[in-house]
């Protein structure tokens, strides 16, 4: 940036007004509000968590290429149940649809 020129702006105050009179609705609809912090909390010491336990198994000499010929041997097996044959495929995606508008739904 050059001098004299103005700063270029980070968002326009409407749409920051917006979102945060948006976020304030959402949070007054909560009921529990105490539950949404704690949640918050545990998924992150939860994701910490599992982010070492991941990193200890990483170190270990022979357990890296392990799991990697494990993850290609369950992706081939996937893909060879799943979405190879037209039928699979066809039923795999009405499943995806149907988990998809259970969550949706409520």
């Amino acid at each position: 940036m050059a001098a004299g020129e103005p700063a270029a702006p980070l968002a326009d105050n409407a749409e920051l007004t917006e979102f945060f009179n948006g976020l304030k609705q959402e949070w007054d609809r909560v009921e529990d509000k105490y539950a949404v912090p704690t949640l918050a909390v545990a998924a992150t010491l939860g994701m910490w968590s599992a982010g070492g336990v991941v990193s200890a198994i990483d170190r270990l000499p022979v357990v890296p290429g392990l799991m990697e010929v494990v993850g290609i041997g369950y992706s081939g097996w996937f893909a060879y149940k799943n979405l190879l044959f037209k039928p699979d495929r066809k039923a795999f995606f009405a499943k995806v649809r149907n988990i998809y508008e259970d969550i949706i739904s409520g």
